[in-house]
């Protein structure tokens, strides 16, 4: 019986996974703080305990949740994508960069979508009550329960799902970046990136499929039939993007520039 060949980029995909956990993390629980004082402040206007529902008072609050995005949200976004940036290069400004701007205004845009989440979960939940006949209270109390971010699995749950998909579109977003600073400082006209798969049974078979597939650092790689810069570009098709947990190694001067493995960037 033969033994399965070495996978030479196993010391980089755990080490990335490492490195995304941590950013997940940050990222969860800002997203979900902001989430709970977001909720906090529509419940008692949307369904108040001894009032009708009244799902279109969640707009009144749209204002304070782009706030809290933008204040909360975002920065440790933008602090994954320059703490990544920092591991492939020293060339370049990532406060300053207008790619990076561009990525965080993008970023910000997709988490502002929160309020219409939270009207159209309600509305379903109304909708129901009154097809299936069910008393006012018990209608009113499982609004409630949608109002609270700890009343059930469903916003913890979400704040996983928005977290591992925004973590790996920005770590992935600043090697991409930075790869391309680092090329142009050194001279490589032809700069190359490699695809790093997650290697257990969660990951998609597209991006299985692309598991070392090799391009140029500004072409896009083929994934399911879908073109992507990086892994969790969010350009691409949601079911390519969504908790995508794979990597990109960026190839400068034929050197495979190892961010997971790097204190200190190159001059």
């Amino acid at each position: 019986m033969t033994s399965p060949p070495e996978d030479e980029h196993l010391p980089a995909r755990l080490r990335a996974q490492a490195i995304i956990r941590d950013g997940e993390q940050r990222i969860g629980r800002a997203w979900f703080r902001s989430l709970t004082r977001f909720l906090d402040r529509v419940r008692p206007a949307a369904a108040p305990p001894d009032g009708p529902l009244d799902p279109n008072r969640i707009s009144d609050s749209a204002q304070f949740w782009t706030d809290e995005v933008n204040v909360q949200v975002v920065p440790e976004i933008s602090n994954v994508l320059r703490r990544t940036w920092r591991r492939v290069t020293s060339a370049g400004d990532p406060v300053t960069d207008p790619y990076v701007a561009d990525y965080l205004n993008d970023a910000g845009n997709r988490l502002k979508r929160v309020p219409d989440e939270v009207y159209a979960r309600i509305v379903v939940e109304i909708e129901r009550g009154i097809r299936e006949g069910r008393p006012i209270p018990d209608v009113t109390a499982e609004v409630q329960r949608i109002l609270t971010a700890s009343g059930s699995e469903l916003w913890p749950n979400r704040a996983r799902t928005v977290a591992r998909t925004e973590v790996m579109g920005a770590v992935n977003a600043g090697v991409f970046r930075s790869a391309q600073l680092d090329a142009e400082a050194r001279g490589d006209m032809a700069p190359m990136k490699v695809w790093l798969a997650t290697e257990d049974t969660r990951t998609r078979p597209s991006h299985r499929a692309a598991d070392g597939q090799r391009t140029l650092l500004g072409s896009p790689f083929e994934v399911g039939g879908a073109q992507l810069l990086f892994p969790g570009d969010p350009r691409g098709p949601a079911q390519e993007v969504i908790q995508c947990r794979c990597s990109l190694l960026p190839v400068v001067l034929g050197e495979t520039l190892d961010w997971t493995d790097r204190q200190n960037p190159r001059g």
